[in-house]
């Protein structure tokens, strides 16, 4: 074939053309093949797992799955062209090979001329790989055919730092995914920790946190494989990642046993933890594994994004501060006011008692007055506990439908106007939970729902729960992070919630009720926010109301 201008645009077409890259580069080692007349031809690809050269593709006669295995094996002295021009970067021309180079053994018999080009944009950066072409003939390559090997290559070398380059935006958007995605934070670090470890291809890679407190690093996630296990801890400035986290600046080092790249976490406050990764170093001269400025930017930015992410958390949680502090004053306020009722009640009812144990008269009537005030009174001081307590969780795994199963043979009492219709997921919706907190919370929505419909002489009570994801939750009110959750369902056909009040029915003591003090709404919202869920209520006024619930589903290991 011709070496024309036409067939160097064609082949320039195909590098960006919607095909692989291993099936990129076994047309271009076929082409290069037929346009210089070689004998056969392969391309090896540097791999960082494997520490050297990989064949991936192949042409001519004579390639085995044996030979495709052997050919780049120590014992094949033929690869040392191959790795001259891996570890120099410069092309080689033979026109005679066991004539012209000292101790040359063909892995195939009847080789003579040799042609190998580098795959790499750049002279001074890590080579890629090879692209070598053979001939059983004699100065069978020119610089013509050295020319054209070498744009292929180059085309080549294009198209996998394409490759890597929309590996890694990937990369960095899952991760950004991950960080704001769901509401499981040992999850979320772990699934951080296995993509940056794929994309940066590191044997291990480990995120550590600074405790203020002592200040030590404390690991938080890792994943690794073939290399030691990771420190669970490391002062400041105590080996290189303790020196990244002193200095705040990149560690990036290449010694005998390994390859190490370590990134400070940014915050506001300044550097909040480091993040690294290590790779085994190469049994290859040529190839010294180490880590590049590309791979260092791409950690840079992983780091950031959870330095970010770490900022974000901490100005929800001191916005969730303030909105607590300005509800405590309302509840000071309010509590006080209730309870002080209360016991001024009680202290006149002690009067009279005095008054009448006096006189002779019957007491038993103000006895039982002042209890019905004591017990009045330690229902109002166990919602006002309920009420601060609410965040106070001891998860457990559990499955969000036998929670709400097991409330209802609780709660739902067993003779009443009322009927239950149940419509439940019939796979398991794993959550991680404080089961006593959220059946507290169940049944004061099963509670009300029975009290509201009996008052108007009975109706039906429909609880269901199914697995949906973020965008499938009913309201877009419900602002929740990516995430699949357990949609929990409590519907009645009471009176229903006027449009007015929807938004005002979870502040506390807001209440239609002739008891308590307003709070059990806010005590539901309460404990499904410190579960990281969601809870609405989207009912028509006179149709009765409907509560939806949404719980992050707890992620399986190593599965998103």
């Amino acid at each position: 074939m011709p070496l024309s201008l036409r067939n160097v645009t064609r082949l320039s077409h195909a590098a960006v053309a919607n095909w692989t890259a291993h099936e990129l580069l076994e047309h271009y080692v076929f082409e290069a093949a037929n346009a210089t007349g070689a004998t056969r031809a392969f391309v090896a690809l540097a791999e960082a797992e494997a520490g050297g050269l990989v064949l991936l593709a192949t042409s001519g006669a004579g390639w085995t799955d044996e030979a495709r295995q052997n050919r780049l094996s120590e014992k094949d002295r033929t690869s040392t062209i191959t790795s001259l021009v891996a570890r120099t970067g410069a092309p080689v021309r033979v026109a005679d090979a066991p004539a012209d180079v000292p101790g040359y053994v063909s892995f195939f018999p009847g080789i003579r001329s040799v042609l190998a080009v580098p795959i790499s944009l750049e002279r001074d950066e890590r080579v890629r790989g090879v692209l070598n072409l053979e001939s059983d003939r004699v100065d069978a390559f020119n610089e013509e055919h050295e020319a054209f090997a070498q744009t292929l290559a180059d085309l080549a070398a294009l198209r996998l730092s394409m490759d890597d380059l929309r590996e890694r935006e990937a990369a960095l958007v899952q991760i950004g995914k991950e960080l704001s995605g769901t509401a499981d934070s040992e999850a979320m670090l772990e699934r951080v920790v296995e993509i940056t470890s794929q994309v940066l291809r590191a044997e291990e890679c480990s995120l550590y946190f600074l405790d203020q407190a002592n200040q030590h690093l404390t690991l938080a996630a890792t994943r690794g494989k073939g290399v030691r296990p990771a420190r669970k801890e490391y002062a400041l400035g105590n080996g290189q990642t303790g020196m990244v986290a002193e200095t705040s600046a990149v560690v990036r080092d290449l010694d005998e046993m390994r390859a190490f790249l370590g990134v400070p976490i940014p915050s506001v406050a300044g550097t909040v933890g480091v993040l690294r990764v290590i790779r085994k170093e190469s049994s290859s001269p040529w190839f010294p594994n180490d880590f590049t400025d590309a791979e260092e930017e791409a950690l840079l930015m992983i780091a950031a994004q959870v330095g970010a992410a770490m900022d974000n958390a901490r100005l929800f949680a001191r916005l969730m501060q303030s909105e607590r502090m300005a509800t405590w004053g309302e509840m000071s306020a309010m509590s006080s006011h209730m309870i002080g009722n209360r016991v001024f009640a009680i202290k006149g009812d002690l009067n009279e008692l005095e008054y009448v144990a006096q006189s002779g008269g019957e007491v038993r009537p103000l006895v039982e007055g002042m209890k019905r005030g004591i017990f009045r009174l330690e229902e109002l001081l166990a919602e006002f506990r309920d009420f601060v307590r609410a965040g106070n969780l001891a998860p457990t795994p559990g499955d969000a439908t036998e929670l709400v199963q097991a409330t209802l043979a609780e709660t739902f009492p067993k003779r009443s106007s009322v009927t239950l219709e149940l419509n439940f997921a019939t796979a398991p919706l794993p959550i991680l939970a404080d089961g006593a907190k959220l059946k507290r919370a169940f049944s004061e929505l099963i509670e009300n729902a029975v009290t509201f419909m009996e008052a108007k002489g009975g109706g039906t009570l429909t609880v269901t729960s199914r697995k949906v994801s973020r965008r499938e939750l009913l309201s877009t009110r419900m602002a929740l992070p990516r995430s699949d959750y357990a949609l929990l369902t409590f519907q009645d056909n009471g009176p229903g919630i006027p449009v007015g009040e929807k938004e005002r029915i979870f502040r506390p003591f807001v209440t239609s009720r002739a008891r308590g003090m307003g709070l059990g709404l806010a005590i539901v919202k309460g404990i499904i926010e410190a579960h990281h869920g969601g809870i609405i209520e989207t009912g028509a006024e006179g149709q009765g109301a409907l509560f939806e619930i949404a719980l992050p589903l707890k992620s399986q290991k190593g599965v998103k």
